[in-house]
């Protein structure tokens, strides 16, 4: 699934209530290149890759991957992939960015940017610590300094250094840099630098207790979901909603009663109070199967992502 992969499983975005839909949270993140807030990638038409999202079955557009650094686009050796609309049958969707060339580590002698992030060489920070760029330098001399993994640099807590020049010579360390270290799942910031802070790094997160989402106390006329996770159910008459989410606490899922303010969730389309709604439009409804024991699923709005849970009274799939 699309979200699991972006490492995004715990969050989806805010309602005009201030309510998250599911087991997702609504978040603004600082970092341009966070994927949007909503749990999966926004289909924006400004969005560098529309991966997943609806399109008119046949036309190629440039596309620049999400999981790549959106600093580097078409910086130095990076260019643009493509990506297709792919006929799925009564929905099409753009499928994955593909032919894009990528970042590569510097290379200090070839007189290209590589790592695409505008500097040369010699002039690149990861070069600074290579033997091909130990030359001469004037005492006091200063120059800038990363010896982390290339895209790494100026994302998250990570940052360059200094190389004071003494002697003639320049030194073979870096001062002052922070390179990736494990991610610490108790605070909001990146610490392993792949753009992913808190319990938003779900590859680090997904099991710390700090990231796991516990209902206690439900609101009035609401109730806790059966199970957890993906697979977490509400009564047939409910949807899934996120309360008290932050970076650093998933907050509580609790199943509350379909509002017409709801109606944006497919769990409730197929309730008396979104009934010709038009943020409904789209949806297919139909009776869940009984497997379910007339339960719903609590994330049911996110697809194609959701499109394998069984329990989704109303769906947008292929």
């Amino acid at each position: 699934m699309r979200t699991l992969l972006l490492g995004l499983a715990f969050f989806a975005a805010c309602d005009n209530n201030g309510r998250g839909h599911g087991a997702d949270l609504g978040v603004t993140v600082g970092d341009a290149s966070v994927p949007s807030p909503d749990g999966g990638m926004s289909c924006l038409a400004t969005e560098p890759d529309q991966m997943g999202c609806a399109c008119t079955d046949g036309p190629t557009r440039s596309c620049w991957p999400a999981s790549a650094d959106a600093r580097a686009r078409k910086v130095g050796i990076c260019q643009d992939g493509t990506q297709t609309c792919n006929n799925g049958g009564e929905f099409s969707t753009y499928g994955a960015c593909t032919g894009a060339v990528l970042p590569a580590t510097e290379n200090c002698t070839n007189g290209i940017d590589d790592d695409c992030n505008g500097t040369i060489d010699c002039n690149d920070p990861g070069c600074a610590t290579q033997a091909a760029c130990q030359t001469g330098c004037t005492n006091g001399q200063q120059r800038p300094c990363y010896t982390g993994p290339s895209g790494t640099d100026g994302v998250g807590t990570c940052h360059g250094g200094m190389q004071t020049c003494a002697g003639g010579q320049w030194p073979s360390t870096c001062t002052g840099q922070v390179t990736p270290t494990a991610e610490d799942c108790t605070d909001a910031k990146d610490h392993d630098c792949n753009h992913l802070p808190g319990c938003l790094d779900l590859f680090a997160c997904i099991l710390s207790p700090a990231c796991m989402s516990t209902c206690t106390t439900p609101d009035p006329m609401c109730v806790c979901p059966m199970g957890s996770g993906d697979t977490a159910t509400c009564p047939g008459n409910m949807h899934g909603i996120t309360v008290g989410a932050t970076l650093t606490n998933p907050g509580m899922t609790e199943c509350c009663p379909c509002t017409a303010s709801d109606c944006g969730d497919p769990a409730c389309c197929d309730k008396a109070v979104c009934a010709g709604n038009a943020k409904c439009a789209g949806l297919t409804c139909a009776p869940l199967p009984s497997s379910c024991n007339g339960r719903v699923n609590a994330d049911c709005d996110d697809f194609p992502e959701d499109c394998d849970e069984p329990c989704c009274p109303c769906r947008n799939c292929p």
